[in-house]
């Protein structure tokens, strides 16, 4: 079975998959020679901006190596080959720059996502009047990569994030969430990098990329698409539901859940 065939599958089935990776994917001797990289980024391999936020990253930054990652919940639906594809495309833009590119390693726990995410929605609601998964999605895409950080030894991870996309708002993009999702990394001693995080026009993103690619094209959908927006297509949210969310709830469950992954792989870190 070759290795895209057996990440594929691994997508098909979505199994707790956050510390325990198989050895074809995550062998002893992978995990040594990436600690032996040095200057080495977790890379967030998603949409259109996840791909310019590595390229620019690199850019920027003293990146030596780079650490592609897919990671999964339990609502996306769409060509899983896309993303590979897409990742395929960055570490031929970066192997141009002499920065080393490691194979993807796909990694997921729809369990983590549905205690953060969807098992409280109700009384989400109740307490705060207003709730939307997707700003605990994002949360978890981030934490669910802290226990694979600490067993690379690597203190960086590359997201795409940005707060204004040409005038439009993203619930899960606000400043609010951003400055969330980076205290939660601060909290394991990893750094968040948002190198996009002011830009605001996706023309720029495309002059990063080299190539049109229009925003939400080319990429994996979600079955929660644009819950958070009226029928007219108005963005509904409220900022301060959103800090209590975070900081009432949100950040003290990931935060327990992660720890609770690291101390069951505490022998491999």
């Amino acid at each position: 079975m070759s290795r895209e065939t057996e990440l594929l599958e691994i997508l098909a089935n979505k199994p707790e998959l956050v510390t325990d990776f198989p050895d074809w994917m995550v062998s002893d001797k992978t995990i040594q020679k990436i600690r032996e990289a040095g200057n080495v980024a977790i890379a967030e391999i998603a949409g259109r901006d996840s791909i310019a936020a590595v390229i620019r990253a690199c850019r920027i930054r003293n990146i030596k190596a780079v650490v592609p990652t897919i990671a999964f919940t339990g609502t996306e639906y769409g060509n899983w080959k896309v993303p590979f594809k897409k990742a395929e495309l960055m570490k031929e833009r970066l192997e141009q720059s002499n920065i080393r590119v490691f194979n993807v390693i796909v990694l997921g726990s729809p369990r983590f996502w549905w205690k953060l995410c969807g098992r409280y929605s109700t009384d989400l609601f109740k307490k705060y009047g207003y709730y939307t998964p997707c700003t605990g999605c994002h949360l978890y895409f981030h934490a669910v990569r802290i226990p694979l950080a600490k067993l690379l030894h690597c203190n960086i991870i590359i997201g795409g994030e940005r707060e204004s996309h040409d005038g439009k708002v993203k619930v899960n993009q606000t400043g609010i969430a951003l400055d969330a999702y980076s205290e939660l990394l601060r909290r394991f001693d990893i750094e968040l990098f948002l190198p996009l995080r002011d830009v605001k026009s996706g023309k720029e993103i495309e002059e990063i990329l080299g190539h049109n690619w229009n925003e939400g094209e080319e990429q994996l959908a979600c079955v929660l698409s644009k819950n958070y927006q009226d029928k007219e297509g108005k963005v509904m949210f409220d900022e301060t539901a959103i800090r209590n969310y975070f900081h009432e709830f949100a950040l003290k469950a990931a935060e327990d859940e992660i720890r609770s992954y690291l101390s069951h792989n505490s022998q491999r870190v």
